[in-house]
């Protein structure tokens, strides 16, 4: 996958800036097809191929224990926050690229702080090349998990594997969260990698934006086949 190819596409996707500039510094990483294993710390100072990708407007993230941590998920988290609808603010890794099979085990833990104005989760999107290969024009597209809201103050656990996405082409200003959230269609993985056989993921993690104002929301223990990611203050 070529460097000059994907900022191509970064100035015809705003919304995957930060994924494609990830996967450019992390091209398909892994020989196995369930990626590297064990539990990984993320932290400010140690980011273990994590990046915060592309925050818009007053989007914001910070490592925090203000919200607590989940059950084996240490002492802290990664919180994000969207005080108005047109903020957005991501945090992806290219340490999970490779067949979107990987993905049939994934799963995140996320929380709502209370105090927040809307009923909306973090979500989880795979930065897809639909056919493979080169990334080539009008192959980059999305695919993304739609968390069920649950009840603010609690950790709760999203198995993506067994869940379902929205399959969004990445052209001019598509946003596909905003997509998905306004009722596009959804499949199972099963149904993607069935229609798609070559696509390859090159980069995946969070995103809360577009849509979602007045939330502040925390995610922790972001698992892709065999590695977990612990959000860590320090």
């Amino acid at each position: 996958m070529r460097l000059g190819r994907r900022n191509g596409l970064i100035a015809t996707a705003a919304t995957l800036a930060g994924l494609l500039a990830t996967a450019a510094l992390h091209p398909a990483l892994a020989v196995d097809p369930f990626g590297p294993s064990g539990t990984v710390t993320v932290t400010p100072a140690e980011s273990n191929q994590f990046a915060g990708t592309y925050d818009r407007g007053a989007g914001s993230r910070e490592f925090t224990s203000r919200l607590g941590a989940p059950p084996e998920g240490g002492t802290g988290a990664l919180e994000l926050r969207t005080p108005g609808d047109d903020d957005k603010v991501q945090f992806t890794t290219g340490d999970v690229a490779g067949p979107l099979e990987r993905f049939r085990s994934s799963s995140y833990r996320a929380i709502r702080d209370p105090r927040s104005g809307t009923d909306a989760m973090p979500s989880f999107q795979i930065a897809v090349d639909i056919n493979g290969g080169e990334l080539g024009p009008q192959e980059l597209h999305l695919l993304t998990f739609l968390p069920e809201p649950a009840p603010a103050g609690t950790w709760t656990r999203y198995d993506v594997g067994s869940g379902t996405f929205c399959l969004t082409q990445q052209i001019g200003g598509a946003d596909a969260y905003r997509a998905c959230a306004g009722g596009d269609r959804q499949y199972t993985l099963d149904e993607v990698m069935e229609a798609h056989p070559d696509a390859t993921a090159f980069a995946a993690g969070v995103n809360q934006g577009a849509g979602n104002g007045g939330l502040t929301a925390a995610v922790d223990l972001v698992q892709v086949g065999k590695r977990t990611y612990d959000f860590e203050p320090g």
